[in-house]
């Protein structure tokens, strides 16, 4: 047992070397808290874990007994239920393969003595049965509303009166000899236990055709959130935090609305969200965040491995707000053109039976399924 605790000791040691998360000279050591001034502490990540936790039971209990309550009595939200003939030879080739190609369609109708558009229609039935529920999507967008709309409170309720979010030059004044305040802690620690859920939660949650990227970008938040709150770039994190909450209340909450067919609301808090998300993720951030971190923090300190470090990941955050806001510009377009927002284009979204009496466009339309996948 003691043996056990010396190599936990010393990984701990090893990980957590002044050298890397701080400026030369600067030691762990010289950010004890005396009275009156408080530190962040690496301690207090330890938290951040049964905070996700939390965040898990409270999803569960709010989607069970709240959620799915207000998608079908606020908002009408009713499932469609994908009906399909039952067949346990498809079903066994389902279960292989969920998209098979033209040529497999024609030999799998011959074997049953099925019309070829019935084995078609089959297999997208199929597919839609094993989709997500409007309540299930429903559920999932307002939780996420919830939560953004009462960090982004949190996060601008701090920032106002913070005189380094007016002048970011400030974020770097005394560093990394800066008091933290309180509220600085919980914001950190009620951020951090939120992505750290959503990466528990991933394989459960509605699946889109960014899932890789939103891996990525939970990985980086998550990276980022415990090294700037360990190497003390708080200021800095709040900023940063603050800036991707505000976009995202709206993303989740338009979300809400095209579920429940509110063509119009959807319609418009899309366009909010869109403007919003550029101007917060490809002017304010790369200005507010990126020149300060990359920049002014060099008008006091040289560069070191966390400089490297911290600015890698906030580069990869941009990256991938510039992925996102290439999908959006797309979706805005399309939606100027046929005037109204269509599916997300991130989404899995529902397939159409095709009509049994077209016979001559049943190969046209498997190719087209098979890419709606």
């Amino acid at each position: 047992m003691v043996e056990s605790n010396s190599i936990v000791t010393r990984i701990s040691d090893w990980f957590w070397t002044d050298s890397f998360w701080l400026p030369e000279g600067v030691s762990f050591k010289d950010m004890e808290d005396v009275p009156g001034f408080s530190f962040p502490k690496i301690s207090d990540l330890y938290l951040m874990p049964i905070c996700a936790l939390g965040f898990i039971l409270i999803r569960f209990l709010y989607e069970n007994l709240l959620g799915k309550y207000i998608a079908r009595k606020w908002f009408g939200i009713k499932n469609k239920q994908s009906s399909f003939k039952r067949s346990p030879y498809l079903e066994k080739i389902y279960t292989k393969n969920k998209t098979p190609t033209a040529q497999e369609m024609k030999e799998f109708s011959t074997e049953m003595r099925w019309q070829e558009v019935q084995v078609v229609n089959w297999f997208i039935r199929r597919r839609n049965a094993d989709r997500p529920d409007l309540s299930k999507k429903f559920c999932e967008a307002s939780w996420r509303f919830i939560f953004y709309l009462f960090a982004f409170s949190i996060g601008i309720s701090i920032l106002v009166q913070a005189p380094w979010f007016y002048d970011t030059y400030l974020c770097w004044i005394d560093y990394p000899y800066q008091t933290m305040w309180r509220s600085v802690y919980f914001y950190y620690l009620f951020e951090g236990g939120f992505y750290m859920s959503l990466v528990c939660t991933l394989m459960y949650d509605v699946k889109r055709k960014d899932f890789t990227e939103q891996i990525i970008h939970h990985a980086a938040t998550i990276i980022l959130i415990v090294f700037s709150y360990a190497a003390n770039f708080v200021r800095a994190g709040c900023i940063v935090m603050a800036i991707h909450d505000i976009s995202d209340v709206f993303l989740e909450i338009a979300k809400c609305f095209v579920y429940a067919k509110y063509e119009v609301l959807a319609d418009n808090l899309f366009t909010i969200f869109a403007v919003v998300f550029i101007i917060s993720r490809l002017i304010v951030f790369p200005y507010m965040v990126l020149y300060t971190t990359m920049v002014k923090s060099m008008w006091l300190y040289p560069p070191y491995a966390g400089y490297y470090f911290l600015n890698g990941m906030l580069l990869v955050l941009q990256c991938l707000h510039i992925f996102w806001a290439a999908i959006i510009v797309r979706m805005a377009v399309r939606m100027a053109r046929v005037g109204k927002l269509e599916k997300d284009a991130r989404s899995d979204v529902e397939e159409d039976s095709l009509d049994e009496s077209d016979q001559n466009g049943v190969m046209k339309q498997n190719g087209n399924s098979k890419k709606a996948e």
